[in-house]
């Protein structure tokens, strides 16, 4: 095929797409147009209907010959005027199938303001009126002041007949959707706001599988009323009755504003149940608070904390950050990566973002908008061992503030490695502590773990050092110096919640290690804002705790999630009890034998009363530490450790 002979067919191809496209293009304006039009005409017919029964009503069905002929002559008018507002209030560009209590509104403002032009209207005449004889009309008779009782009843029609218009053709346009007949039989617990738009979203999207029943709600005054015909039949103690009697087959939670107790109660009826259940998210989290079936989550463990979460919000006037060179190691990490995105709102001059793992520190630099000429974050692949790095990046960067979240946490994989525990946890946190100093730091706010507390584990022995270091360092530094410890963080990597909802995935079983192992559980946004207040009340050598309720059986989290994935425990999913793992506790503590604890001023954060550190002695038992990691030997290490944290009882140790 020649060239010429290509190049007329792709002329010819092109041609026709752009032809094709102008042509739906302008089918689609001329149906915008024609509909507008049909609208147009209906109003401008309901507005002359209106006004010409006002005068019907006025005069009993028997007009005077005189007003007759003002009828005919201010009908015109009237009709030019409502469609004009209408315009102006935007009754033309509403999409039909969603009008609604907004559409009213403007029907009652749109037709107020038209009649308050109205009765200026019949005011201007009377005034005229007074000035002499009143120019002819083309009926030849001379224009009349509307009576007022045909203005306002004319302004009660037009609003009836607009109105009741609109809402007979969201009837019609709706009135042929039907549920499909697989549609799940859904009972809403509350009867709120929320409850309501969750009914409604269903009723109005038919398609996406759900059919409303019932609702129930343990307001009282609510129980035999209706919402969207829909009846409250009760409260949350004739649960299971209603799910029997109305052929339940799945439950959806919508209490977004209640506590976590409340949930948690609710929960406990809902697993003696037979069927799903799911939570309606928060209201606030929902653009414009409309809530929306598809926005319906699974209950997550975190709503059943068993507390209210503690939300902390640095004021304004304790804001130590903004304008300040923040550096955060382990930024990669799940509490690194959280410091970084808390840390971003209180307007710093400049993050700097450091780590090993390059591609987790990708994705969060990523996520903050990073990009390699940025005047606001800066990245740096290394590891807060590397004396070398840390001296090249704090006499370049110069930072103010640091967080130290880098770790190594895993509890038994430290136990198969306690050199590399210790290099990272205790040398890693006291060459960093040690630049900081040396760089004129202003704030160090290290990241600790219950798991220090009466260890039984190297990872746990390892922190415990690391506050050692920084409570012995901060009585001789001039840069302060302060540690946070808390418990265990859900969905942090590593955890449990993620562990568990893999093995829910692949049918199962749950591991468990004891049944009575316990936990005291955070969320990632709780930890870090601990970590942040840390530093604006926290003063040298200071350890910091979080008040984090009462402790969670590891069995009865894992039970929960199966119910709350819609299986039943030990019947769809085992759970299997393994045996405690090396350096595992049944339960953690968060204070030691001679530790004590004050409140602060924020009220959920306490300062623990530390013991005194020989911070000399300090520094040679760390320098033969870094011996015994360099030649790994790990039975040194213990013994070592056992030395420096004497409530160090090793429950696991493999030699080799």
């Amino acid at each position: 095929m020649s060239r010429e002979r290509r190049a007329g067919i792709a002329y010819i191809s092109l041609f026709r797409r752009k032809s094709e496209y102008y042509t739906e293009e302008f089918y689609i304006m001329l149906s915008r147009k024609v509909h507008r039009i049909v609208l147009l005409a209906i109003d401008a017919l309901l507005v002359a209907v209106a006004f010409g029964v006002a005068y019907q009503l006025r005069f009993d069905f028997h007009v005077l010959p005189g007003y007759k002929p003002q009828f005919l002559y201010l009908v015109g008018f009237v009709v030019a005027l409502r469609l004009v507002l209408f315009g102006l209030f935007h009754l033309y560009k509403g999409i039909l199938r969603y009008a609604s209590i907004y559409e009213l509104r403007a029907i009652i403002f749109s037709v107020t303001v038209g009649t308050v032009i109205v009765m200026l209207f019949n005011l201007l005449v009377e005034y005229l009126a007074r000035l002499g004889p009143l120019p002819l009309n083309p009926s030849g008779t001379h224009v009349l002041r509307i009576p007022w009782s045909v203005v306002i009843m004319e302004w009660g029609l037009a609003i009836i007949l607009i109105g009741g218009e609109r809402l007979s053709r969201r009837m019609l346009l709706t009135a042929g959707q039907r549920l499909p007949s697989d549609a799940l039989r859904v009972l809403v617990i509350g009867a709120g706001d929320e409850g309501e738009a969750v009914v409604r979203d269903m009723l109005n999207n038919p398609q996406r599988g759900y059919r409303p029943v019932v609702l129930i709600d343990n307001d009282r005054r609510k129980i035999g009323r209706r919402i969207h015909n829909l009846q409250v039949v009760g409260d949350i103690s004739c649960l299971r009755d209603a799910i029997d009697r109305y052929r339940i087959d799945t439950v959806l939670i919508a209490l977004p504003d209640a506590s976590p107790k409340k949930i948690q109660e609710i929960v406990v009826e809902c697993k003696k149940t037979p069927v799903s259940f799911k939570i309606v998210p928060s209201m606030h989290d929902l653009i414009e608070g409309r809530i929306s079936v598809s926005e319906i989550r699974p209950v997550e463990i975190e709503d059943l904390l068993g507390r209210e979460p503690v939300r902390l919000e640095l004021p304004p006037d304790k804001n130590y950050i903004r304008g300040e060179r923040v550096m955060v190691t382990g930024a990669g990490g799940s509490i690194g990566s959280e410091i970084c995105r808390q840390v971003v709102l209180y307007h710093p001059q400049k993050l700097l973002l450091f780590g090993k793992g390059e591609n987790s520190i990708y994705e969060i630099a990523t996520e903050l908008g990073f990009h390699f000429q940025d005047d606001t974050i800066a990245v740096e692949i290394g590891d807060v061992r590397d004396p070398e790095k840390l001296e090249h990046v704090f006499a370049s960067f110069r930072p103010t503030i640091v967080f130290h979240a880098a770790a190594h946490k895993h509890v038994p994989l430290m136990e198969l490695n306690p050199d590399e525990s210790v290099r990272n946890n205790i040398i890693g946190t006291y060459r960093l502590a040690r630049t900081a100093d040396k760089y004129q730091v202003r704030k160090f706010i290290f990241t600790s773990t219950d798991k220090a507390v009466r260890p039984t584990s190297i990872m746990g022995a390892t922190k415990r050092v690391g506050e050692m270091v920084i409570y012995g360092l901060g009585k001789h530094s001039g840069t302060n110096f302060m540690a946070v410890r808390f418990g265990n963080v859900l969905g942090s990597r590593g955890s449990v919640i993620p562990l568990f909802k893999r093995q829910i995935q692949r049918g199962g079983p749950i591991t468990v290690t004891h049944p009575e192992a316990s936990r005291y559980f955070m969320t990632i946004p709780e930890a870090v804002s601990l970590v942040i207040h840390t530093g604006a009340i926290g003063k040298k050598g200071q350890l910091f705790l979080l008040d984090m309720g009462t402790p969670v059986r590891i069995a009865d989290l894992a039970a929960t999630l199966v119910t709350l994935s819609g299986y039943e425990p030990g019947v769809d999913v085992d759970i299997v009890f393994t045996g405690l793992r090396p350096g595992e506790k049944l339960s953690e503590e968060l204070l030691t034998k001679g530790e004590g604890v004050r409140s602060t001023e924020m009220g959920k954060i306490f300062v623990v009363e530390s013991e005194a550190v020989d911070w000399e002695t300090l520094q040679r038992q760390i320098a033969l530490l870094d011996e015994c990691a360099a030649r790994n030997d790990r039975a040194k290490i213990v013994e070592l450790l056992k030395q420096l944290v004497p409530d160090f009882t090793p429950a696991y140790y493999k030699s080799g």
